[in-house]
Formats: C-alpha cells, structure tokens, sequence
C-alpha cells in the first residue's frame, strides 16, 4: 500500500495530537507532517516533518497552506482546532482545485457547533432535547428562564473552549456579575457522575455508521477518565440528532442524563480531544476517513462494548536544536533524526 501524505494542522493542541496518535495507531501507512504556530509546540516533535504556520486568521494562512499541501504532496488534511477548519471550510471555493482532501461539515453546521447559545436554540428547533437557556444580553430570556427552572445555573462563555469561563449562578446576585456580552445561561443538567461524550461518524452517504459511548470524568476541563457504557437512550437521541444536523464525519456530541433523559448541551463539529482513546477501543474515525476518501473502502469501524481509560502526566524531552531549527529556518525535514527527542 502507498504511504498516505497527511498534514495534521494545530499539532499544539490536544485534539490534534490525539488525531496524530490515530494515524500511528490505524496501521495505515502515513507520513505526518505536522504544522503549528510556535516551535513550543510539542506535537511538532511527534510527526515526521514538522512546520511553523501561520496564525488561521493571518491573511498570509490559505496561500502559506496551499503552497504547503504541493510542496509536500499533501493526500488528505486533518486539524483539531475549530479556527482553522472554519478557515478552511471558508476557503473550500478558492481551494477546489487542489488534490488535498480536507473533510468538513458545513459552514452552517460549525457555526451552530462553534457557538452553544445557537446549539441550544438549533436542540430547540429540531424537537430534540436541550437545557433551558437564555443568552446573558437578552433580559426577556432570562426572565422566561427563571420562571422554568430554579437556581443554580451555569453560565458560559457562547464560544468558549473546555472549562474556560464557566460561572456558577447561585443568587440573583451571582447572575448581575454575569459578562452582559457573549455568555449563554442554563439550567444545571444532572451531575458529574451522569456526563457523557459521544463519538458519532457520519459517512460519505450521510449515514450514521458507528457510534461511542463514553461516560466521562472531568479535571482541567478536559476528560481524565472515560468509560464505555451502553445506554439505549443515550444512543437513540444522538442517533436523532445526527439525522437532524447532517454531519459530515465526525460529530462529537457532549450531554448529560437529566430528569431521565439524554440532553445534549454541546456539539463539537469535529474530532474530539478522546479522540486517540476512541481508536483503541475499535472507534478510529481518522481511519475511517481516510478509509472512506483516499483508499476507498469501508470506514472499518467496530466500537468496543466495555473498556476503561485514564489520563495521566508524562514527559517529553526535546534536544535544544531541534527547537533551533524549527525557529530558524520555520521546519524540520526528518524529526527523527535528532536521536536526542524521547518520550518516556
């Protein structure tokens, strides 16, 4: 089998670099060539041939991309930060005609995902459970919000990313501190013990092929502990909501169990930071993608029906001219070449 070219784009972040570890993990002969904005950033040091990119916002980004995907072949692009896939998305026209593949729900899709006041206003439309909520700016809202649930409730930033910002409401005093600008509010669904993320993949024909359950245990924002569970309800109101939005690929879906019922507080339009434990138990999206739109065949996928996993700190280690080189001359040819990088 030929060796796929793939770019892996933001390897700073977590969710890229879980991407990077399905690739390793998919059997797939792959050659990753990673790109991020600072030679800090560690992911670069576990791909192939590494690059410092622009900024998404930087007007400099799509021609710097598109010189990139020729200059190295590129099969099929993959990223883990929202900016860059809106960029991409945004672009896809001025792109059409490059052989790269970059896979993405559409624009209206990531902007519904990229913002929770419009997720749950979408719930709300399409009949599907969804917390009650009013946006922080919209006074009527909020009145017709208190007068449905009761203290506490949560408040959080409509773009925000993990944990960041969140603010607990337990007093009408608590809700006055609340930024009038870009907050949604919402009742407190169930509990911690009751949270759950859900890998869906949406394939080439629109439908849903395979999905995982994780119930999920939180610190720092992001999951340290995740197990596989089977719930019939879980499954069947995110079996709806995929029907509904119309995905392409993954669909990461975050919800709790509330009064009995599975309600979805957040969509991410993308691969998820459980990405890289979702592979090894039989759910490897990134391979069902390029199973899909480079090798042509079926996507592969065969969740586990049990399995527990948890996060846990470690250390690389990184020979200082390996930075150097990164930050002069903005890449690295052969990663592996610097015998002084180990990961313990």
């Amino acid at each position: 089998m030929q060796t796929i070219n793939v770019l892996v784009l933001g390897v700073g972040g977590n969710v890229s670099q879980g991407i990077m570890t399905a690739l390793r993990l998919s059997r797939i002969p792959v050659k990753i060539i990673g790109a991020c904005v600072s030679e800090e950033s560690l992911g670069l040091y576990f791909c192939d041939k590494a690059y410092i990119s622009p900024y998404a916002d930087s007007p400099d980004f799509i021609s710097w991309y598109a010189d990139l995907c020729i200059k190295e072949k590129i099969d099929i692009t993959f990223s883990g930060v929202e900016e860059i896939i809106e960029v991409l998305e945004r672009n896809r026209e001025a792109l059409k005609g490059m052989k790269t593949v970059f896979v993405s729900s559409s624009r209206e899709c990531l902007n519904i995902g990229n913002d929770k006041y419009l997720t749950c206003r979408w719930l709300k439309d399409n009949a599907l459970n969804y917390p009650l909520f009013a946006s922080s700016d919209n006074s009527a809202e909020i009145v017709n919000l208190l007068e449905k649930t009761k203290y506490p409730l949560i408040a959080k930033p409509k773009r925000g990313k993990g944990s960041a910002g969140i603010i607990r409401i337990n007093s009408e005093k608590d809700l006055s501190l609340v930024p009038r600008d870009n907050y949604v509010i919402q009742e407190c669904l169930g509990d911690a013990d009751n949270e759950y993320t859900v890998g869906c993949y949406v394939n080439k024909q629109g439908d849903l092929d395979a999905m995982i359950v994780f119930r999920r245990y939180l610190k720092y924002g992001t999951t340290f502990k995740a197990e596989i569970v089977q719930d019939s309800g879980i499954t069947a109101e995110c079996a709806r909501i995929c029907s509904a939005f119309h995905p392409a690929g993954p669909l990461n879906i975050q919800m709790r169990k509330h009064e009995g019922k599975a309600v979805c507080f957040e969509l991410n339009v993308r691969f998820s930071g459980t990405t890289a434990m979702r592979a090894r138990w039989g759910f490897n999206d990134v391979a069902a993608m390029l199973n899909e739109y480079i090798l042509g065949q079926p996507t592969n996928l065969h969740p586990y029906e049990s399995g527990i996993a948890y996060r846990y700190f470690n250390e690389a280690y990184i020979d200082q001219s390996m930075m150097a080189e990164l930050s002069k001359t903005g890449h690295i040819s052969d990663v592996s070449s610097y015998s002084n990088f180990k990961e313990l």
